[in-house]
């Protein structure tokens, strides 16, 4: 299972296109790619996902499609990343199968245990810091993350206001890894991607 998960945002890359920035941020050592590209067609979408599939494959890096489970097998991604108003995981894992990973967005305890219990294979858990992509939520904090981690079986990947310095520290707080999207695209893809990797090898490993 990936310890570093970089999520597409198309907005945040002002100075190159979106696929040069994933390209340079798995250069720096992104492990798994989350394409989640809102207000696109569904053709377009389809395009893009494909483009990154091509991509991703020559350097043996996993797809993920946000939501969207007929994508995921219309490009062959590897998995699927869904949240609360998605299609249920049940339905998902019935048509996905076992070989491809889906994840789930939790933001508490209870959504985490509970999509465990439904047979997710990673979730996500956030925010754990104030986050501009999401100015009204509340951070939950490195303590809560520890909790959460503890009671969990399943990997569980900290997201919300993560960069280099907060990588180590929710590492050592028990999380199996990180999920990125801000830090990764306003900056320099491939120096932020290696600092985290770095932050995160000092703690697991490599």
């Amino acid at each position: 299972m990936f310890r570093f998960l970089a999520i597409t945002n198309r907005f945040l890359c002002k100075d190159r296109p979106l696929i040069q920035a994933v390209e340079e941020a798995l250069e720096g050592g992104v492990e798994a790619v989350l394409l989640r590209e809102q207000g696109l067609d569904d053709h377009l979408l389809y395009t893009v996902a494909l483009q990154f599939k091509r991509v991703l494959e020559k350097k043996g890096v996993p797809l993920l499609i946000a939501h969207r489970v007929d994508l995921a097998l219309a490009v062959g991604a590897e998995g699927v990343h869904l949240g609360g108003h998605s299609l249920p995981v049940e339905a998902a894992r019935s048509l996905l199968g076992m070989e491809r990973v889906i994840g789930f967005s939790a933001h508490s305890l209870e959504e985490a245990l509970e999509a465990q219990g439904q047979g997710v294979d990673y979730v996500t858990l956030s925010p754990i810091f104030p986050t501009r992509s999401k100015p009204l939520a509340r951070p939950l904090g490195v303590n809560y993350l520890m909790e959460v981690a503890s009671q969990l079986e399943v990997p569980v990947l900290a997201l919300g206001g993560i960069g280099p310095q907060e990588a180590g520290e929710v590492v050592k707080r028990g999380a199996y890894g990180v999920a990125v999207m801000s830090a990764l695209w306003k900056g320099d893809p491939r120096a932020v991607a290696r600092e985290i990797k770095e932050r995160i090898e000092e703690i697991k490993g490599s």
